[in-house]
């Protein structure tokens, strides 16, 4: 990750990475869980590219957390934050538990013989339930969009830089 080589990390940097990884995880989601609804009832092997397009963003979903767990570790520690500093304090928690949601519905999903009606909703209610898991991430993105054009420099071209680090993956 380019965002990894940089010395250090301001407080504008880092929120505009907060802002792409919730944007990017929800994106992820909402992805698959529109490509598994398009499986609900459909036997294993069945409709291929439909699983292939629900695979990609399963697991993109898994490789955005990676990259925001990376991020996390590597600045949290030294970030000096005016607002929000649950973010940081509470990202390794959040993390373990986006990436047990994650394991959990991965499994139940490749445990099972077809996509059933039940597998679907159960997976759609993780991946909301995973959203939710980074509330205040997401909060503190809401926040920060609501400056729109008067965002800092340092903000957008740190959001644009993870965004292009998570496109490379």
């Amino acid at each position: 990750m380019r965002i990894s080589r940089f010395p250090s990390l301001t407080e504008a940097q880092f929120f505009g990475c907060t802002s792409a990884f919730v944007d990017s995880l929800s994106g992820e989601l909402n992805a698959a869980s529109i490509a598994l609804r398009r499986l609900e009832g459909k036997s294993k092997g069945s409709a291929f590219a439909y699983e292939m397009t629900f695979d990609t963003h399963r697991y993109g979903a898994l490789i955005v957390i990676d990259r925001w767990s990376a991020l996390v570790s590597a600045f949290g520690p030294h970030l000096e934050l005016s607002r929000h500093r649950a973010i940081v304090s509470s990202a390794p928690e959040r993390i373990r538990a986006a990436e047990t949601i994650l394991g959990c519905a991965n499994l139940l999903v490749d445990a099972a013989d077809a996509y059933s009606r039940a597998i679907v909703e159960a997976c759609a209610l993780a991946f909301q339930y995973l959203n939710t898991t980074f509330a205040e991430e997401r909060a503190e993105a809401d926040q920060s969009a609501k400056l729109g054009p008067m965002l800092p420099e340092d903000y957008t071209s740190a959001r644009r830089i993870f965004l292009e680090d998570l496109a490379a993956r």
